[in-house]
């Protein structure tokens, strides 16, 4: 678009009602999905063979940011999108998408997240919040940043750092957050995140806000309420009690591994608050399907592993089982460069999974 175009329909009225609803043409959404095919094949990793130690691949394809912090923490990722949806905004077609189609869920996720569908602007963005999901001790947020100026390549997606803040019920919340973006097209980056909110009853409804910078410049606010009562209802939950012995002599113990609509996690506890290694689950399932968990968020003696989905996809419908080796890495101390070399810590053992998925 030209941008003495853009800049005088940035100028007509550009509240959310404005908006103007249009189908997709086909040939675009062949051409959008031909082009992030490419970018996920350039991204693609390897992960290591039974009986090696365990080499990291990535979280998600591309790079995954993950920090622990009281503000809003910045996206970093490139990911692949399959359009679901657009509007016109400010003359610029806003491309938005849901979390199943983000983060690769099969399942249908309609009774679980609350679609709210508004856009804020301010500072020459907007911001689009599409849809979220509340589970045991986080938020899923999907999310559209349209952008002033033409995007010539996905390397100026560092430019338009984004930043959350979530409030629940008046209280800041987020403590730790970690996602992916890429760019839809020349104007708009689709980003899906999760935020942790520990210390929260996500199976209450709750009165949710949701702030937005992009580039330390605030763009708005949103607000709704919402609830993970349905979610918490359909969650599997298996007790577990397996322990493993690091290296320092502290000791982790899996507590539970749960599963629903939004993938599979298992929980663990440790004796020392000093927690200084990065930890891993590599097996296979009953059916020989590989399956890996890593640590995704952590604080004092307590924490949680998610399922790896990039090599493996979640854990199948079908499995009854699911037979695990833990690994264990020693976090970076000096320069910071995380190892890849991941040494097992303890002995296999087995989850029995007596519902399907």
């Amino acid at each position: 678009m030209n941008k003495s175009v853009y800049d005088m329909l940035n100028k007509m009225d550009n509240q959310p009602g404005a908006g103007v609803s249009f189908e997709a043409d086909p040939a675009e959404v062949r051409g959008w999905m031909k082009e992030f095919g490419k970018q996920k094949r350039r991204a693609g990793g390897k992960r290591a063979g039974a009986g090696d130690k365990y080499k990291s691949a990535p979280h998600r394809w591309g790079k995954y940011a993950a920090a622990a912090a009281l503000l809003g923490l910045v996206v970093v990722a490139g990911g692949v999108f399959t359009p679901a949806g657009q509007f016109v905004y400010a003359g610029v077609k806003t491309v938005t998408y849901d979390l199943s189609e983000l983060l690769g869920i099969s399942k249908d996720l309609e009774p679980y997240r609350t679609v709210v569908g508004k856009s804020v602007s301010d500072n020459g963005y907007t911001v689009t919040l599409n849809d979220v999901v509340l589970d045991e001790g986080r938020l899923y947020i999907s999310n559209t940043v349209t952008v002033p100026e033409r995007m010539e390549s996905d390397e100026v997606l560092m430019d338009y750092a984004e930043s959350v803040t979530v409030f629940i019920n008046g209280r800041m919340v987020s403590l730790a957050a970690s996602g992916g973006s890429g760019r839809a097209d020349d104007y708009n980056i689709v980003s899906d995140w999760t935020i942790e909110v520990p210390d929260v009853d996500t199976a209450k409804e709750l009165d949710m806000e949701i702030r937005y910078s992009v580039n330390g410049d605030k763009v708005g606010a949103f607000e709704f309420t919402a609830s993970g009562e349905e979610l918490a209802l359909d969650t599997l939950t298996i007790p577990l009690d397996e322990k493993v012995t690091l290296p320092d002599g502290s000791e982790v113990r899996f507590t539970r591994y749960t599963s629903n609509a939004m993938g599979q996690n298992i929980y663990f506890e440790k004796t020392s608050a000093d927690y200084s290694y990065d930890l891993r689950l590599e097996g296979e399932d009953d059916l020989g399907n590989p399956v890996a968990f890593f640590a995704r968020y952590s604080q004092k003696t307590e924490g949680r592993m998610e399922v790896e989905t990039i090599d493996n996809g979640y854990v199948s419908d079908e499995a009854q089982s699911l037979t695990l080796i833990p690994y264990a890495v020693k976090m970076p101390e000096g320069d910071g460069k995380m190892s890849s070399d991941y040494e097992q810590i303890g002995e296999p053992f087995t989850i029995q999974i007596s519902e399907n998925q």
